[in-house]
Order: structure tokens, then C-alpha cells, then sequence
């Protein structure tokens, strides 16, 4: 991948089971470059608790995802395997409920988009809100809630890289982790790979991503350091894959046709 100055699109949609006013969405890169620059994901108050038709319509993502991950392992069939397919995939269908749970919110949806300098990274939820100081300096203010409410359990709708492109799979959509641990934290180490998909009919820049998980608790007498939260560290493979379509010209397969009828007449004889 020759394109080095590039942006990469981060598109991501979280609900973590703690209140907004709790935690905080914050990125850095390599280049330490104003975290302004790479815009801002939204915060929406709601429930972590999903009733009977959400829950389905999750578990139906999770699913198909599961499955296409065991039945298409080549990349020509992970690309192609069907771009008029029904493909639940982010939290655009998401079924919104009708009647509010008697209670105030207790988790927090992050979504948007984010334009990204194509090098490593690391987006991380935790608690508290960021602080941008001079010299692309940041800081984490804790929020006034105590250790004892921390739940990081998450649910991801979607996670993806580039503009949105049939056919591409996203490793992390329905993903769930539950966890009953205060000082959980969830490491997802993403690997992206430029991808140029070029069909008959169309032409599109995309990019694919390979994951790999980690939940560690944090046990300081132990010698388990760290902060509680949700780790997204990605980084961006410097090979391009270039994925094309092609079929045999149709003289060859006459030819071959023809050949093969040959082939059957020797044997009757």
C-alpha cells in the first residue's frame, strides 16, 4: 500500500453498561497528532438490557457473522458471496423500543465516524471524560463515581474501516462480553488490510480487518496493572490486497468443452 498519507474511516457503535456521564471515548495515534482533528463520537443515554425483539434482532448479527466466518474462508468467496444478501450488520436497524424501563438509563451508546492518519492507534473507552492540554498533550479525569460501579460489559453493534462495501465481513459485529469483574479490561488487538475489490460490475476501496480479543482482571498485588476499560488498538498492514474478477474467454471454454467430449468418446471406444 503506496498510500501513506491516506485517511482511514473508523465507523464504530458500542453501548457499554455504565451511564455517559461515567465514561469517556478517547483516541491516540503515533504521529500525537490533536485528537480534535479526527472529529467526535456521540454519546446516547439508554439501557444495557435489551428487550425480546433487540435481543433478537442482535442475536440474528451475531449469528450471521458466526456463520459466514466458518463457511467462507477464501477470500474471493468472503468478498463475493453474495452483495444482495441480507446482511444485519451496525445499529441503523435497530429496533427501538417502544416503552422506556422504569428506571434512568444505566448505559451509554458510542457511535459515529472518525477520520483517522492511516498509522497505529488505539481508541479506548474508560471511566471518566479526556482533556485535551497543549503540546497534543491529554489527559483522563476521573469521574465522580466510585470504583465499585464500574461495569464494562459491552455490547458492539458494528466496527468497521472505510466506507461501507457488500460482501465485507466485520469480525466484531455482535460481539458481547459480560463480565462481573470491576476492573475488567478488554483488549481487541485489530489488524487492517487495505482491500481493492474489483468486479464486473463494480470498483470499490475498502478495507478488511483480522482481531484478536484478550479480558484480563486487574489485581495490582498480583502484578496485573492497568485501567479498567474497553482497548481498541489497531494498526494498518503496509500490504494492499487487490481482490479481481475474471472468467475465462469463451473460445477456451469451447475448446475445452470440446476436448472433454473427445475425452468420453475415447473412452466408450
Amino acid at each position: 500500500d503506496t498510500q501513506y498519507d491516506a485517511k482511514l474511516k473508523l465507523n464504530v457503535d458500542v453501548t457499554v453498561a455504565m451511564p455517559c456521564h461515567s465514561i469517556g471515548a478517547d483516541i491516540v495515534d503515533s504521529t500525537n497528532q490533536n485528537l480534535l482533528m479526527f472529529g467526535s463520537l456521540e454519546e446516547e443515554d439508554t439501557w444495557f438490557e435489551m428487550n425480546e425483539e433487540q435481543r433478537s434482532h442482535f442475536e440474528d448479527i451475531r449469528h450471521f457473522n458466526s456463520y459466514l466466518r466458518e463457511e467462507y474462508h477464501a477470500i474471493n468467496q468472503l468478498l463475493w458471496k453474495s452483495a444482495h444478501s441480507f446482511q444485519p450488520t451496525g445499529n441503523s436497524g435497530f429496533p427501538q423500543r417502544q416503552d422506556n424501563p422504569n428506571q434512568e438509563p444505566d448505559a451509554c451508546r458510542v457511535h459515529g465516524s472518525l477520520v483517522l492518519n492511516k498509522v497505529a492507534g488505539n481508541l479506548h473507552i474508560t471511566a471518566g471524560k479526556s482533556l485535551q492540554l497543549p503540546y497534543n498533550e491529554h489527559i483522563h479525569l476521573p469521574a465522580f463515581i466510585l470504583p465499585s460501579s464500574y461495569n464494562f460489559s459491552h455490547r458492539i453493534h458494528h466496527f468497521s474501516f472505510g466506507d461501507s462495501s457488500a460482501g465485507i465481513i466485520n469480525p466484531l459485529d455482535g460481539d458481547e462480553k459480560i463480565t462481573n469483574e470491576l476492573t475488567t479490561v478488554y483488549q481487541y488487538f485489530v489488524e487492517v488490510v487495505p482491500t481493492d475489490v474489483e468486479t464486473f460490475l463494480s470498483k470499490a476501496n475498502t478495507y478488511q480487518y483480522s482481531v484478536k480479543d484478550h479480558m484480563r482482571i486487574i489485581n495490582h498485588e498480583k502484578g496485573s496493572h492497568g485501567v479498567p476499560g474497553i482497548f481498541f488498538k489497531y494498526d494498518v498492514s503496509a500490504l494492499k490486497v487487490i481482490v479481481t474478477q475474471s472468467r475465462e474467454p469463451l473460445l477456451k471454454f469451447l475448446l475445452d468443452y470440446h476436448q472433454l467430449l473427445q475425452g468420453g468418446q475415447y473412452k466408450e471406444l
